[in-house]
């Protein structure tokens, strides 16, 4: 089900992204969260009706529970991200002949899985999610919706874990004069990005289906973009690298004001310093993905992410 890593001597490796959630309220100001963000948000959700949990996400029904693991012992959030009929692969029944999977009658409907295990004492949480699973911002979009956060204007955004000063550099730009952006093949297949370069990405990959990888840029050059265009590009940004997408390049050039007081622009370098773990999930690449053993893969990204704060 996790077919988004490299199979290696028969085992599968996936990406566990680590994120950080920030409350954002009506006047663009950053609130500070509980210590006990995830323990009430837990509690929060495992109240709600399966109505309340649900959301649909441009076109795509995307549910959310709060559970917990008695093996590992935690609490975690389950989301997916449920499939069409027509993407549904063929199965082989117990006759041995093939059909379709409603046709030989083994499921009602088929999910694509994310996982979020909060990260203790920390306000962070990791992310693993298959090749088809809730991309971060449906995530994002489920959160405020369970949260009922536009009842009083605020937002939850989803910004991905740096060692670096890079997200803090990003968030006092003014503007951005040029993003560059190479992501491998298939890597905006499940995404619905809502920015026009994310946009233009997946359209491009879309050309071929997906299976090349696409390098893109776009640039100011010298010219000082306006207010309007820069500050987009600077969402974009934003959008993109909050994003699961894997990449092989992600910069962006922005204008930021020095200690002077002048305007000057700095290049940042988004990709190298960005957290991620790759992980191996079971024994071997036949193994069942049950949560038992996704969260004692996620529990081991954990610990490597740890040593890198």
């Amino acid at each position: 089900m996790f077919d988004q890593g490299d199979v290696l001597a028969g085992t599968k490796f996936r990406t566990v992204y680590f994120y950080e959630p920030i409350m954002i309220d009506q006047n663009e100001k950053v609130k500070t969260l509980p210590t006990a963000f995830w323990t009430d948000l837990h509690s929060l959700v495992a109240g709600l009706t399966e109505k309340k949990r649900q959301v649909i996400f441009f076109g795509r029904d995307i549910e959310g529970e709060a559970r917990t693991e008695i093996s590992p012992a935690t609490d975690y959030f389950y989301l997916d991200r449920r499939r069409p009929g027509q993407d549904w692969p063929d199965a082989k029944g117990t006759d041995g002949a093939h059909g379709t999977l409603a046709s030989k009658g083994v499921v009602a409907s088929l999910h694509e899985p994310a996982y979020l295990l909060p990260v203790s004492s920390t306000p962070y949480f990791a992310m693993m999610r298959s090749s088809a699973g809730p991309t971060t911002s449906a995530i994002a979009r489920w959160l405020n919706i369970v949260l009922d956060l536009e009842k009083v204007g605020d937002r939850l955004e989803l910004r991905a874990v740096t060692r670096g000063d890079q997200m803090a550099r990003l968030g006092k730009a003014q503007s951005a004069t040029k993003l560059h952006i190479k992501i491998l093949p298939g890597a905006m297949q499940s995404e619905e990005p809502q920015g026009r370069f994310g946009k233009a990405l997946k359209e491009a990959q879309s050309v071929s289906y997906g299976s090349v990888s696409v390098d893109m840029t776009i640039s100011y050059g010298n010219v000082e973009p306006d207010d309007a265009g820069g500050q987009e590009l600077i969402r974009d940004v934003k959008e993109l690298l909050n994003a699961s997408t894997t990449f092989r390049k992600a910069e962006a050039t922005v204008i930021v004001e020095n200690e002077e007081g002048e305007l000057v622009r700095d290049k940042i370098d988004f990709l190298r310093d960005r957290i991620t773990v790759r992980q191996q999930i079971g024994a071997d690449a036949d193994e069942e993905p049950t949560p038992t053993v996704v969260l004692d893969a996620m529990f081991e990204a954990i610990r490597e992410f740890r040593q890198e704060l």
